[in-house]
């Protein structure tokens, strides 16, 4: 923007969201001709956050350097989708229960679906394949799902969640899925920084519109609000706030800027509190929690197993002095465990719970 707008200039802009504007997530929002070009940003989008959850999740479980990276996404091709079959497929089945409807499939080669078994199972990832391995994958996936969907569902603003995953031999000629009316997704998998193989996830044409549906619906709501509904983004509205000082109220105009900050400040409590800054707290993270009898606990022996009252994949607690200010994801920091913060309690309410 220039040094400063005129009347006519700031009326303009203002005017484009009255006459309407077509949004380019309307167009990528996955509905309409399914056989039609599409563009595939949004569903590409939806998979980087898997990336994402993937990398950390499955790094975390099996100490060891690993990444995901999107190589295609685009409509589901045969020879893509079989490549690999003779030296053995696996398919794993995540089905949707909340948030969206249809399942999701994962195409892993066997190889690699020892590979991670292993590794997972405290070896060096050099074990052949074996049936025992199928179970052990669905159960890293669990988790990585989890942790997906959770993430999934803070970006369209609800609850997403699958069943139990399962895996199946890969049959070309029983595939459970249209491959004519499917787009596919195609991964690279690297551990320690060598390129293992790739991932194929399938995603039916119906569930493929209804997840880049939501998130672009998200997405165009997220820039509504950011620019005040005027159809102007959020750099743009900045721009014009500092150089005009625009209001919503019947004014019209001031002098001195918008201060977002100040609309946004918390008034916590402040009477007497820099008095209690410098005291030190116990800090403590909850992964969850069971309930057991003295007969169980005794039993218990090295490799047992205590059932937390927490799905896979959910944020665990921050507490400070016994009282949850936070939630979080376990990440790993320079070979130790960290958390990083996804939600916080209101200032309010952790001020009361320091009393």
């Amino acid at each position: 923007m220039s040094e400063i707008l005129s009347q006519e200039q700031i009326d303009s802009l203002l005017g484009q969201h009255a006459m309407g504007t077509d949004s380019p997530a309307d167009e990528n929002a996955g509905g309409g001709d399914m056989g039609a070009e599409r563009d595939y940003t949004v569903l590409s989008s939806a998979f980087e956050l898997f990336d994402e959850q993937a990398s950390t999740v499955i790094s975390t479980v099996l100490n060891k350097d690993i990444s995901f990276s999107i190589d295609k996404c685009a409509k589901a091709e045969k020879d893509a989708v079989i490549a690999g079959s003779e030296a053995g497929l696996l398919i794993i089945h995540a089905p949707f229960k909340t948030g969206f409807s249809g399942t999701l499939y994962c195409i892993m080669p066997k190889k690699n679906v020892a590979m991670l078994s292993d590794l997972m199972m405290m070896g060096d990832g050099t074990a052949e394949y074996t049936d025992d391995h199928k179970d052990a994958i669905a159960e890293l996936l669990s988790q990585v799902m989890g942790s997906y969907t959770t993430a999934l569902g803070d970006k369209i603003g609800g609850s997403v969640g699958t069943s139990t995953l399962s895996a199946t031999e890969f049959d070309a000629a029983n595939l459970p899925f249209d491959i004519d009316n499917s787009d596919m997704v195609v991964l690279s998998l690297t551990v320690g920084g060598d390129n293992m193989s790739r991932l194929v996830f399938i995603v039916p044409n119906d569930l493929s519109a209804e997840i880049t549906a939501k998130l672009a619906s998200t997405q165009q709501a997220k820039m509504d609000n950011a620019s005040g509904d005027i159809g102007l983004n959020s750099s743009e509205l900045d721009g014009l706030n500092q150089v005009a000082g625009y209001s919503n109220d019947s004014s019209g105009f001031t002098e001195t800027p918008i201060s977002y900050m100040s609309q946004s400040r918390v008034n916590a409590p402040k009477e007497n509190i820099d008095m209690l800054l410098d005291i030190e707290l116990d800090v403590s993270i909850e992964l969850g929690r069971t309930n057991m009898s003295i007969k169980r606990v005794l039993e218990m022996g090295p490799g047992s197993i205590v059932e937390l009252d927490r799905m896979a994949g959910e944020p665990v607690d921050l507490l400070v002095n016994n009282k949850v200010v936070a939630k979080g994801e376990v990440v790993v920091v320079d070979e130790n465990f960290g958390i990083r913060i996804v939600s916080l309690v209101s200032p309010e309410e952790r001020i009361k719970s320091l009393k």
